[in-house]
């Protein structure tokens, strides 16, 4: 049932092999048949998992008796016969007839299965949106919340590179003073060591004299 239903509305690949070269179309989509006439006009190319999704929902609404979508399978009928398109329309709505069908519940029956279709729409959109909820606005939302704390944490870095930057400079003086004060301790120490020996030696000269000039 399925397979003939999409069979209404896309072209098979039975068709494509059977009808003039086309353009090829992705194993991923399917052409939508523009009309079912005489005159040739560009197909669209859809989304197969899209398309089987649309028409399961007008499959599982499909209405009781003779409707739009056996006028449509009338109508295909007919493709390839020569006719007009009208005529093709004319004699597929003559079978209709004959099972009480009017327009106004042919066109009816299409306005019902439009109204199908729109609830399909509606709720792609609201999956669409939830996805976009999750997916996107989620995703941004984090994206702000990682930027900030790259911000913050390159802040930190540069606080931290200027505060090891300042110790460095600090470390440059203490060694510096440390050099200064070493040199300084050291002259005074040689300094005073040699006035300490001069003195020493003095007192020890005068101490030898003492002992050999005063008996």
């Amino acid at each position: 049932m399925f397979k003939s239903l999409k069979s209404l509305f896309v072209t098979t690949e039975e068709e494509q092999t059977a009808a003039p070269a086309q353009p090829s179309t992705s194993s991923e989509t399917s052409a939508i048949e523009a009309n079912t006439g005489n005159e040739k006009v560009a197909q669209k190319a859809v989304d197969n998992t899209i398309l089987d999704r649309l028409l399961k929902a007008i499959e599982d609404n499909n209405q009781a008796g003779f409707d739009y979508l056996e006028y449509r399978r009338s109508l295909k009928s007919l493709a390839a016969l020569p006719m007009d398109e009208a005529i093709k329309f004319q004699s597929a709505f003559a079978t209709a007839s004959t099972m009480d069908v009017t327009l106004e519940k042919l066109l009816a029956s299409i306005d019902f299965y439009k109204k199908v279709l729109l609830n399909e729409d509606d709720n792609f959109k609201k999956a669409s949106k939830e996805q976009f909820s999750v997916n996107v606005e989620g995703r941004l939302k984090q994206k702000e919340t990682v930027n900030n704390i790259i911000k913050e944490k390159s802040l930190s870095i540069q606080k931290l590179t200027e505060e090891i930057r300042a110790h460095q400079a600090e470390l440059g003086d203490l060694n510096l003073a440390i050099e200064t004060a070493d040199a300084k301790i050291k002259d005074t120490t040689a300094n005073f060591n040699q006035a300490l020996e001069v003195l020493i030696s003095q007192m020890d000269l005068d101490a030898e004299k003492l002992k050999k000039y005063i008996k």
